[in-house]
């Protein structure tokens, strides 16, 4: 699971690191494309500026700021066609006091509605620290861009009597906020297709997940099959032996205890059997069993014995529940009592090992078609990355498990048509809950 969660983590780190290089790479293309058009339209005003500049000759400028007629039509002219020539949005002369002396807007305001932002470059040129026409930088307001240049216009004594502004067409970049606005839907469309993408690799990550847990359990499965055929097989030949020893003593004394033996011997040998053709592939766990009733009370208190026999030497807190009166069902026995006692030892060691006294106990509940059989042990609990792992073949939390027992238990009630749970949290009592179909499914 923390392995799936690292291969999730770098995917989606990767998918996220592309999305930002791409969009990041899209606008310093933007920033880059913005400064050669800025610089571009800066020359572009500039060259205006200077040609407009350059037509106007002293006289002209003194006649226009001493308001002359003939001066001003002739300046009309002048700036009219520099403004038709350039595709400029305005071409306009301005006095000291930022006055126009002409225009070629059609607003009537008398004072240069810029002159607050403008107003610093314009001076430079009314004071002679600058000959040259200068560009001021671009001003941007919505989707509506402004820059203009100003070039000095000179009197005949030398000194600058006038400025002549010229201001660039709003449409101009027209194209750069197109290509703004492009890059925004492009940028919701790459996270949005950043967030498909993952998805779709979470999906395939999934998939591939479950057909290698998949793999995993066929190859645990055979290499299981493997193991138990040897082990039945040496298992059995002692089984034989024990069982003719169990009968000859129970000829001489027919005492409990040699009844209790071959009670036990057989069904271990049915066990073993049910193992090996399991391994084989021939049969299911369950195969070599028939269903019979089961009354609940009789199949704990049997369970109870068996474990007070097996620590003799323990004191055993037995956790008592009330069983429903009248509560019988069909099922398979013998295997059911197998998931039990092992469930019930599982508890009875986890209490031993974590040093605290063995309390456990099993509780029945009926839930309509199915019985529930749970069984309870207060040792020290699971914490849920372990829990998610405990029907893992192979995989044990005990000093001397082998890791099969849950695995094994999982597969017989699943053959019976019922399902296995495991409730736990670290330092609280486990529960292993079976839901067992009052009839069999076979």
């Amino acid at each position: 699971m923390y392995g799936d969660l690292k291969k999730l983590l770098a995917a989606a780190g990767f998918t996220a690191l592309l999305i930002v290089l791409v969009n990041v790479a899209w606008w310093i293309f933007y920033d880059r494309a913005e400064q050669m058009l800025d610089q571009q339209l800066s020359r572009r005003l500039t060259t205006a500026a200077s040609t407009a500049a350059a037509l106007f000759d002293p006289g002209l400028v003194e006649g226009l700021v001493a308001g002359d007629f003939e001066s001003y039509a002739r300046a009309a002219t002048i700036v009219e066609d520099i403004r038709r020539g350039a595709s400029l949005a305005e071409v306009f002369v301005l006095d000291p006091n930022y006055r126009y002396l002409i225009t070629t807007s059609l607003d009537e305001d008398t004072t240069y509605f810029l002159a607050a932002l403008n107003g610093p470059y314009i001076n430079t040129l009314f004071f002679s620290v600058s000959h040259d026409a200068i560009a001021t930088p671009s001003y941007r307001s919505g989707d509506i861009y402004l820059k203009s240049a100003f070039a000095p216009l000179y009197d005949s004594s030398g000194f600058v009597a006038a400025v002549v502004g010229v201001e660039a067409d709003v449409d101009y970049f027209a194209s750069l906020t197109d290509l703004r606005h492009n890059l925004y839907y492009a940028t919701g469309l790459s996270l949005l297709g950043g967030l498909v993408l993952g998805l779709i690799f979470l999906l395939v990550l999934r998939r591939l997940n479950r057909v290698q847990q998949q793999l995993f359990l066929n190859q645990t499965e055979s290499y299981l099959g493997r193991m138990v055929a040897v082990v039945s097989h040496e298992v059995k030949n002692p089984l034989m032996i024990i069982r003719g020893s169990a009968e000859r003593l129970h000829k001489k004394d027919p005492a409990p205890e040699s009844r209790f033996i071959l009670e036990e011997v057989d069904r271990l040998n049915e066990i073993v059997t049910g193992y090996l053709d399991f391994s084989a592939g021939r049969a299911g766990l369950t195969s070599r069993e028939a269903p019979e009733p089961i009354e609940p009370g009789e199949l704990i208190g049997s369970l109870r014995k068996h474990l007070h026999q097996k620590y003799p030497s323990e004191e055993i807190g037995w956790i008592d529940n009330d069983i429903p009166s009248g509560l019988a069902f069909t099922g398979y026995r013998r295997s059911l009592r197998q998931v039990l006692l092992n469930l019930l030892i599982n508890g009875a060691d986890a209490c031993r090992e974590s040093g605290k006294p063995i309390e456990i106990g099993v509780a029945v509940r009926s839930r309509g078609d199915q019985v529930e059989l749970v069984v309870i042990d207060h040792g020290p609990g699971f914490p849920a990355a372990v829990r998610r792992r405990l029907f893992e073949p192979f995989f044990t939390t005990r000093q001397n498990g082998t890791g099969l027992g849950l695995y094994l238990s999982k597969k017989i009630v699943e053959e019976m048509g019922g399902e296995m749970l495991i409730e736990s949290e670290a330092g609280k009592p486990t529960e292993v809950v079976l839901r067992i179909p009052t009839q069999p499914r076979k």
